[in-house]
This record gives structure tokens, sequence and C-alpha cells, in this order.
């Protein structure tokens, strides 16, 4: 993938920081985890415990359910700190869509 197709995804960027990788993966496992592919498909943080429990939930929805998307992670190098992007691409799921209709 290339700088091009990195800024047509949709990030969430995270600003929470976590002392334990158990701790980072019950956040990720509430919240981004539910939402990526949804949602938005990429995820920005600073705190690497947080991308790598993302990174490690996503590949073992692969293993699990079957190949349902292909993950990408990346870090990004500016003014002296690191953000570590973790995205999907090639979804093979689509998410319902939500509509303002009653149900009939």
């Amino acid at each position: 993938m290339n700088h091009n197709d990195q800024n047509s995804i949709s990030w969430f960027v995270e600003e929470m920081h976590f002392e334990t990788i158990r701790e980072a993966r019950e956040w990720v496992y509430s919240g981004a985890y539910n939402d990526i592919g949804y949602f938005f498909d990429g995820y920005k943080t600073k705190d690497p415990k947080l991308a790598y429990a993302l990174l490690f939930e996503l590949v073992r929805s692969n293993t699990i359910h079957g190949h349902r998307h292909d993950v990408h992670c990346d870090e990004e190098h500016l003014e002296g700190s690191i953000t570590y992007k973790v995205w999907i691409t090639n979804k093979k799921y689509d998410y319902p869509k939500i509509t303002n209709d009653p149900i009939k």
C-alpha cells in the first residue's frame, strides 16, 4: 500500500495511554476492535500497546472466522514522536446500513 492509498483511509485517532498490555487489550476489544472496518478503516495511536492489541485482535479474527480483511500496520516518525497505525483493506463483509426508516 502506498502513501496515497493511506490518505483515503478514515482514521480514528486514539489519545489514551495504558500502563499494561492487559489494559490496552481490554480498551481495544471494547471499542476500536468492534468499530474498525465499520465506522473507520484505520487506527492511530502513540501507545504501542494499543496498536499491538488491535493488530493481534484483527489477525486473530481472521484466524478464527476465516479471512475477513487484510490487516496492515506501520509507524510514522514525526517531530520526535512515533505514531503507530493499524488499518484494514479488502473487507470481506459489510456493516448493515443504519437508516431512519421505522421498522415495518
